[in-house]
């Protein structure tokens, strides 16, 4: 049997994994982990033109050719598929002597901790590659061969502490002999009788970051003998400062906007031998007192000083310096900040400091869509702080809030992922998130809530919008051949719900490893007999909770339309018959004759009545069409019912735009807008996660207005698979004049804009770049076809 280009580099590089002798995967030190770094180094008569190097590592690593930064992975793995990256690195060497670095952070296996840093038993570098040049070198770089590697111990990743609870990221750098060079040991794998190696190694599915500059330059507070203009010029145009011997400097420096970006210092003593010790923290912005920190927060305007403090995770260092050498500093993995807390002490002799660097690295976005509403001057600043806030949650996956966690969640990403597909057409990121967490599948039938992680959890809901994400992803692009991978276990995960309907027909009894989240709510939080937060509080003694029949219902449609849609029409007529029976015992238990309630309405009390319920009854057409509208404008306007967090909004959004043929959701669009429009005036430049807790300024599922500018104002919506067909229904009464440009599967773009005539009529166009069947409907009027177009002139009378 022949194989494949892939797997005859898989093989090899299946055979050259190595790490250092003599290794033990613990320390006594309080460090969740070890650096240990493998170098190769190598003369070269003249440059190559080409030199393709395939690599990975376990558990994350930094690639340096020369002094260069030139990459970092691999893309978040899981033993289950472990990604290998492919990099020309050609265009990095010279003539004469070169160096290759991999700095390799190992994440100890046995430690509950930096849980989205998956990892193996084993650690573990692999590399392969020749290198030919036109001269006729060959100089293999496989890392079985010539390659030595050492322990840096001087850095430790500290754990208990209580900013630094998910990712473990925090450094403390001491001087430390420097260990010697070792020979690395191979641990030359092999596949032999159907073993599954340590590493389930695949190609990198996903492109490699993007870099661009971070601007970090404004000073807000200065208490050093330097002057805050000196300091200034370093910032903005790295020019050297030089720090008295003894002497002591705090600085509080602003970036422009959030960043997420790898931070780099170079340092040298003046004349003599010194040292430095310099401690850095980073926020997301000034804040008040907290709650309790640091996952209940109290935050108002995020660049006001007067009132506000800087807290956060922070690293310290010790650095000795040399005058004849420079000295970098550079955290291994990226910052996540909008303020920096410098603190610098300087030993006995001066020192300088030669540069700072700030280097945002994101997920490549690549935006297609664009947005212009005179009516609005806010939107346009809000479509930004939307995409800005999607690219620092973008990194190697879909990230919930950088600062603090960094975990990708199948319900958070369920979202934006559609906002994705809105602005980029791209759909790799989200192919990836999709089979990561097809191949999460716990024992009870259901993918874990996030993957990767080190420490598996199930929430109960996301596995049913892990389904959704794949019927999305069918919509938005028609791979069926992709889709039909995950039908059994869609059918799997439907059946865990089906097992857990009980005699009234509900869903109920769901076991306790199971966490029956639904939102971040103020009054959801944990007690003692119900350690677990987010879940509603009635149900909690029944374990009977009317959110999940309800969005179980709803998936079961969605999951009938996608199975017929992929050729698998067996267990269509099963799904609907479900829904429907879910449907007829949620109005008949959870329904108190004038709202649903979020258990059984035989056991409600003024604590169980949420929007959310309200919100699900009508995507999963449990509220009839005539009192669809009452209880949403009700729930909405009455402070009784628990309030949706933003991202549960966009959930809300679906509601209003389903009741009264979509005229309720016109009615609620400017105060839907309002806690967006208080985060802009509270000088934020990326939404924050939730209103409840304030733990972070930074959660994608807050990027909402793109999904709703696009699909409900535009009215840019795909109807069948691969957005073959879509439906163009522009809310013209909510503006005046617009331009939009929607992204549409991967190579279909539309323009949207309309305008107002000399005689007051709305002209309204639709371009296509590629045409396909259009349906449209214009307010108060009746839905009309077009057949396959790519050009649509309509004109609504004023």
């Amino acid at each position: 049997m022949s194989l494949t280009e892939d797997q005859k580099t898989i093989n090899d590089l299946q055979a050259n994994w190595i790490w250092v002798p003599n290794w033990v995967d613990s320390s006594d030190a309080n460090t969740a982990g070890k650096i240990v770094r493998f170098t190769r180094e190598f003369n070269l008569q003249s440059k190559p033109d080409k030199s393709v190097l395939h690599f990975s590592a376990d558990t994350r690593y930094k690639l340096y050719v020369n002094g260069q930064h030139v990459a970092v992975g691999p893309t978040r793995s899981s033993p289950l598929i472990w990604y290998y990256d492919t990099l020309d690195i050609a265009p990095y060497l010279k003539e004469g002597q070169n160096e290759i670095l991999f700095v390799v952070l190992r994440y100890f296996h046995s430690l509950r901790c930096a849980m989205p840093f998956e990892r193996t038993a084993l650690p573990g570098l692999t590399v392969i590659g020749v290198l030919e040049t036109a001269t006729g070198e060959v100089i293999n770089l496989n890392s079985s061969q010539n390659w030595l590697g050492f322990v840096d111990q001087s850095i430790e990743f500290p754990t208990g502490l209580a900013d630094d609870v998910f990712l473990h990221i925090s450094e403390r750098v001491a001087p430390t002999d420097e260990g010697s060079m070792m020979i690395p040991v191979a641990y030359k794998m092999r596949t032999l009788n159907g073993d599954i190696p340590p590493w389930n190694l695949r190609p990198r599915s996903i492109p490699l970051p993007e870099s661009t500059l971070a601007v970090v330059e404004t000073i807000r507070a200065c208490q050093s003998t330097v002057e805050a203009n000196d300091w200034e010029s370093l910032f903005t145009r790295n020019h050297s400062i030089t720090l008295p011997a003894s002497s002591s400097h705090v600085l509080e420096v602003q970036a422009a906007v959030h960043s997420t970006a790898f931070l780099r210092w170079a340092f040298k003593s003046v004349a003599n031998a010194s040292n430095i010790k310099l401690k850095v923290t980073h926020s997301e912005g000034y804040e008040l007192e907290p709650r309790s920190y640091p996952f209940f927060r109290s935050k108002a305007d995020r660049l006001d000083a007067s009132v506000g403090h800087i807290i956060g995770p922070y690293d310290e260092v010790t650095l000795n310096l040399l005058s004849d050498s420079q000295t970098f500093y550079e955290p291994f993995w990226f910052r996540t900040f909008r303020l920096l807390k410098i603190e610098i002490t300087v030993g006995p002799e001066p020192i300088e400091i030669l540069s700072f660097d700030a280097t945002q690295v994101n997920y490549p976005l690549a935006v297609k869509a664009s947005w212009k509403q005179p009516g609005d001057p806010q939107s346009e600043e809000i479509w930004d702080v939307s995409i800005r806030t999607m690219r620092n949650c973008m990194f190697d996956g879909y990230s919930d809030c950088p600062f603090y966690e960094q975990l990708q969640y199948s319900g958070d990403s369920r979202s934006v992922g559609l906002f994705h597909y809105l602005l980029s057409g791209d759909d790799r990121l989200m192919r990836q998130a999709i089979t990561n967490f097809a191949a999460s599948v716990t024992p009870e039938g259901l993918t874990q809530s996030r993957f990767p992680s080190h420490v598996p959890q199930v929430i109960a809901g996301f596995s049913l919008y892990w389904i959704l994400q794949v019927c999305d992803h069918h919509l938005y692009f028609g791979d069926t051949r992709f889709s039909k991978l995950f039908i059994p276990r869609i059918d799997g995960i439907l059946d865990f719900f089906d097992s857990h309907v009980d005699e009234l027909g509900l869903v109920s009894g769901l076991p306790d490893v199971v966490w029956q989240y639904v939102d971040w709510v103020t009054t959801w939080g944990a007690t003692e007999d119900h350690p677990d937060k987010g879940v509603p509080t009635s149900g909690r003694k029944t374990n009977r909770h009317t959110y999940f029949s309800m969005i179980y219902a709803w998936v079961l449609q969605k999951a009938a339309v996608l199975v017929r849609d992929v050729g698998r029409p067996g267990h269509a007529s099963e799904y609907e018959s479900r829904a429907s029976s879910l449907i007829a015992a949620i109005r008949a238990h959870c329904h108190d004759g004038e709202f649903f309630t979020d258990s059984t309405a035989d056991v409600a009390d003024e604590l169980s009545y949420s929007q959310h319920c309200q919100v699900f009854a009508v995507i999963c057409g449990a509220a009839k069409a005539d009192e669809a509208t009452r209880i949403l404008r009700e729930s909405f306007a009455n402070d009784r019912f628990s309030k949706c967090s933003y991202m549960m909004r966009f959930y809300a959004f679906r509601a209003l735009s389903l009741a009264d043929d979509g005229n309720l959701y016109d009615s609620f669009w400017e105060k839907m807008w309002s806690p967006w429009r208080g985060m802009l005036a509270n000088n934020l430049s990326t939404w924050e996660e939730d209103d409840v807790r304030q733990r972070s300024d930074c959660h994608a599922w807050g990027s909402v207005p793109i999904y709703e500018y696009c699909t409900e104002l535009a009215g840019v919506q795909p109807v069948a698979p691969g957005s073959s067909k879509i439906s163009f229904r522009p809310r013209l009464r909510l503006t005046g004049v617009l331009e939009a440009r929607v992204a549409l599967g991967k190579d279909n773009l539309a323009e949207v804009s309309w305008k107002i005539s000399s005689d007051g009529d709305k002209i309204v166009e639709l371009r296509l770049e590629k045409a396909v069947e259009v349906v449209s409907q214009l307010p108060g009027r009746r839905e009309e076809g077009h057949g396959i177009v790519d050009y649509l002139r309509l004109v609504a009378s004023g």
